[in-house]
């Protein structure tokens, strides 16, 4: 029987070149900075050492998306995405700003790099590590051992991060932040009273009998009915667009 090789496609490369020469995309810098930066991360901090026993983690391929909750920096996507890309790291785009033809993470350098080695982080749980990414005990000891600090089972970052991703920092020259909290706390402290209001991309639609709110991403009328109005008026009850909706007296 004829052997044949069987080789793994690798698209990651052919999307990188795509999104750093993508004329006209308000993202173009942000992509090539980020996944610059993400190779450094790898082989300084995440997984700096040669094995004999797997092959080095792979780099990521990285996006923007509007994860339709502000409270969600980025993600990391444990299956594949819609169109068959792995190891993928999506940056909500929420937290960010425009300035001229591109766009700008609200919360400055360091904020962001914290943000996209916690990400590689979840990376490194699913192809090396417990297989399964969590902010469990094995994501947080692998994040404080390159120096950063996430809560045990929320992953939010409750102080700046120390050694050695600091000295990292320092060497790209992105300054430590002044305005650091001290004190405990409970959500991300570069936020430090400075959270935003989220802006909901999710579509309101209303049962006209009782003034019943749900929220739905779907463009179109979903064709929504409420039983319990239909049980009392006898007839089909469909919600409307909650924005033409008029409270009954």
């Amino acid at each position: 029987m004829k052997e044949i090789l069987i080789e793994t496609a690798n698209p990651q490369p052919e999307v990188r070149r795509n999104a750093e020469t993508a004329v006209g995309w308000e993202f173009k810098e942000e992509a090539a900075y980020l996944y610059e930066k993400a190779i450094v991360l790898r082989e300084r901090l995440i997984d700096p050492i040669a094995r004999v026993d797997r092959q080095q983690l792979p780099d990521p391929v990285i996006g923007f998306d509007n994860l339709r909750n502000y409270k969600v920096l980025a993600e990391y996507l444990v299956i594949r995405d819609p169109v068959g890309l792995s190891c993928r790291i999506n940056f909500n785009t929420e937290h960010y700003i425009p300035d001229g033809d591109k766009q700008v993470w609200r919360w400055g350098r360091w904020a962001q790099m914290e943000t996209l080695a916690h990400e590689y982080v979840h990376l490194f749980q699913q192809q090396v590590g417990s297989g399964k990414p969590s902010h469990g005990k094995d994501f947080i000891e692998k994040c404080e051992s390159i120096g950063l600090h996430p809560l045990p089972g929320v992953g939010c970052h409750t102080a700046v991060a120390d050694e050695p991703f600091s000295i990292l920092m320092k060497e790209w020259g992105i300054e430590r932040p002044d305005d650091v909290p001290t004190d405990k706390r409970k959500i991300d402290w570069f936020k430090n009273g400075k959270e935003i209001k989220g802006r909901s991309s999710l579509k309101k639609w209303t049962c006209p009998e009782c003034g019943l709110n749900v929220r739905m991403g779907i463009a179109g009328d979903p064709m929504l009915r409420h039983h319990t109005c239909e049980t009392a008026a006898g007839r089909p009850v469909f919600l409307i667009p909650g924005d033409v909706y008029v409270a009954k007296k």
